[in-house]
């Protein structure tokens, strides 16, 4: 005859009830087991990244509780965000500054990757997730610069999707996805918006769910020695001898740090700087100088010194290029100093890059 369930006394405790249903500390147990070189160096970069995203997430959906995603409404909407609702010019200006700063960490910390060679053996599907993470960001970017529907975006974004119109072959097309039409209308505002909040954050879950995945799985890299293929790891090598650095709570513990330091800037800039918003929207009247937001500055000055082809073509290409670099890299160095050539083709786009968006930016 089976024995009822002895119910929680106080000789139990309500964690074992639900360890005996769960299993959770064995879950935990392995979701903490990372391989952290002692001598690894992240400078926060990733962690900070992946904090301002949960911040995007936060302040977007308080935002969205609000905003009203028509050509008629979208203005005022955020205009009453912003002058009416309680902390909601705090709450907007953080989302903001966050979605600027997102891409900036991001590019640091691609950039981080690129420099130590931790996009080598075996981490190269982790590399490819980063760049999917990277165009992701830049699409979050693009889709909400239109939302407050203010002239400054408006034309901000007639530009970037003329950009994305004049891609060979399939321009036209990419076009007519993007605006719905053959102007920046309402049906344009309704699509960005639907991106920016349904499909873009589920993509960008995805690549991000795949990235931690592979990071717990392969550690981070030493950036003093490549990591040894399964033949060449010998018994009691530099792999087993290497010094760690626990996962938790050494590692979870400096991020943290870093992730309330990055709040503490982020209220800061939203304080002394925040979000502002221009006269609403005029598809009659133009205004002077009509640029793209700062991330598409670079491709925006390339399109007026070289053919418009060569122009959009480029950076395709470029990235395309960045995406293969694993299986480009052949040299299994991984310390800067063994890698000149590497880092010096790195340094020369790095140079192209900005020195095209100061140009673009001035000019």
């Amino acid at each position: 005859m089976a024995t009822p369930e002895a119910p929680i006394t106080q000789g139990g405790r309500l964690s074992d009830w639900f360890e005996e249903r769960l299993h959770a500390r064995e879950l935990f147990a392995a979701l903490l087991h990372v391989r952290i070189p002692a001598e690894a160096r992240t400078y926060y970069l990733g962690g900070i990244t992946l904090f301002l995203f949960g911040v995007q997430v936060v302040t977007g959906t308080l935002l969205t509780l609000y905003y009203k995603p028509t050509p008629d409404t979208a203005f005022d909407s955020v205009k009453y965000i912003t002058s009416v609702v309680e902390f909601g010019w705090l709450i907007r200006s953080v989302h903001h500054w966050a979605a600027n700063l997102m891409i900036i960490f991001l590019v640091l910390h691609v950039v981080r990757i690129f420099v130590q060679g931790a996009y080598k053996y075996p981490r190269e599907l982790t590399w490819i997730m980063g760049i999917g993470l990277l165009g992701v960001t830049i699409g979050f970017g693009f889709t909400g610069y239109l939302l407050p529907w203010d002239q400054r975006a408006f034309w901000a974004s007639v530009v970037g999707t003329e950009i994305a119109g004049g891609v060979p072959l399939i321009g036209p097309a990419l076009l007519e996805l993007l605006r719905g039409g053959a102007d920046v209308t309402e049906a344009t505002l309704g699509r960005f918006f639907g991106m920016h909040i349904l499909v873009l954050p589920l993509l960008l879950g995805a690549f991000l769910v795949a990235h931690l995945l592979i990071v717990h799985q392969t550690g981070l890299a030493s950036p003093k020695r490549p990591t040894p293929r399964p033949r060449a790891a010998a018994p009691g090598g530099d792999a087993q001898n290497e010094p760690l650095k626990p996962f938790f709570p050494n590692y979870v513990l400096d991020e943290v740090i870093a992730w309330a330091a990055m709040l503490a800037m982020l209220v800061v800039l939203a304080s002394v700087m925040p979000a502002g918003l221009e006269a609403k929207a005029n598809p009659l009247e133009t205004p002077p100088h009509v640029k793209p937001e700062w991330y598409f500055l670079a491709a925006y000055q390339l399109l007026k010194v070289v053919p418009r082809d060569v122009g959009i073509l480029a950076p395709m290409v470029g990235i395309a290029l960045l995406g293969l670099l694993p299986f480009l890299d052949r040299n299994p160095e991984v310390r800067a100093r063994k890698r000149p050539l590497a880092l010096l083709m790195g340094a020369v786009v790095a140079v192209a890059v900005v020195g095209l968006s100061v140009w673009g930016y001035y000019s």
